[in-house]
């Protein structure tokens, strides 16, 4: 099996038919088909089934491109990744969605004076923040773990070759619009929150309780409202009565007063910290960027991001 045979997989697969493919892929048809035969072969399964409109994915080919996706993907990220050797500087970092690693990024941009580098920022669900590490896709993860979560975390943080170094602790606060009807609050309690809707993360079939990002047991929400980035969520806070919980950080050149945020009654709390593989040497600008995270987190005792 070979890359570019899972690449004709999911070329076909897309086109649904071999001619549109190789017309695609700049091959003759008769190549392609050998290709495949040769793969299904191989692997001892058959891949497409042909039909009158085209080809479809037998059970087997449905299965075999995820992993071609996968293995594609892949493929496509070490070929980047080392195609760029004459870039003197990199950093590719994975997060939840907080604003505030954001802001500290930027920070690290406007302070670069390299003429060429490679940077990257993504948030994401918090089972793929840890994946990133896991597999030195990323160069450092920031996650915030909730505090009865966090033994069992760090088990399954070890199990993966990822060490977790904490930051800073938080206690929850409830973020809302600046007009909200609980926006004058000092303090807030389950029970107030409960005729209003309840926004957070999704963490696609990743759901158990220790990848969510935020402290609240939906299981005693009647309204919940789930999203997957942090612009959407923004706009429903905005548009609405909504709220989400989150650790109070949110620097204010990024929301520019419209979100507020109110402390809420919990014994709990969040350890914010950061994630490297226990097995890469950690890059002087990952030391960097975590220097930065460090200063912007550490002098606070208190605060929300969402």
């Amino acid at each position: 099996m070979t890359i570019q045979q899972c690449k004709y997989v999911l070329a076909i697969a897309k086109a649904g038919s071999f001619s549109e493919a190789a017309k695609q892929l700049f091959i003759a048809q008769s190549s392609l088909s050998v290709s495949i035969k040769s793969l299904e072969q191989e692997l001892n399964v058959k891949i497409f089934e042909r039909s009158g409109n085209g080809v479809y994915l037998t059970d087997d080919g449905a299965e075999f491109v995820k992993y071609a996706g996968e293995i594609c993907e892949t493929s496509d990220f070490v070929a980047e990744r080392y195609s760029t050797r004459h870039v003197q500087q990199k950093l590719y970092i994975v997060t939840q969605h907080y604003d505030f690693i954001a802001d500290i990024f930027g920070k690290l941009l406007k302070e670069t004076l390299s003429e060429s580098y490679r940077f990257s920022i993504r948030e994401i669900e918090t089972y793929n923040v840890i994946r990133e590490v896991e597999t030195a896709h990323s160069d450092v993860g920031i996650i915030a773990i909730k505090d009865g979560d966090y033994e069992v975390m760090r088990r399954y943080l070890g199990k993966k070759g990822v060490s977790f170094t904490p930051v800073l602790n938080v206690s929850p606060h409830v973020f809302f619009r600046k007009g909200h009807p609980l926006a004058q609050k000092e303090l807030l309690s389950a029970a107030v929150l409960r005729q209003y809707p309840y926004v957070s993360y999704e963490q696609g079939e990743h759901t158990s309780s220790f990848f969510t990002e935020e402290l609240m047991d939906v299981s005693c929400i009647d309204k919940h409202v789930e999203i997957s980035d942090r612009a959407t969520l923004m706009n429903v806070l905005m548009l609405t009565d909504a709220y989400t919980v989150g650790t109070g950080m949110m620097p204010s050149a990024l929301n520019r007063g419209d979100i507020v945020s109110v402390p809420i009654e919990s014994d709990a709390y969040y350890i914010i910290g950061y994630l490297l593989n226990e097995n890469r040497k950690v890059s002087d600008m990952t030391q960097k960027f975590i220097a930065g995270v460090e200063d912007a987190l550490r002098p606070r005792d208190k605060g929300g991001a969402l």
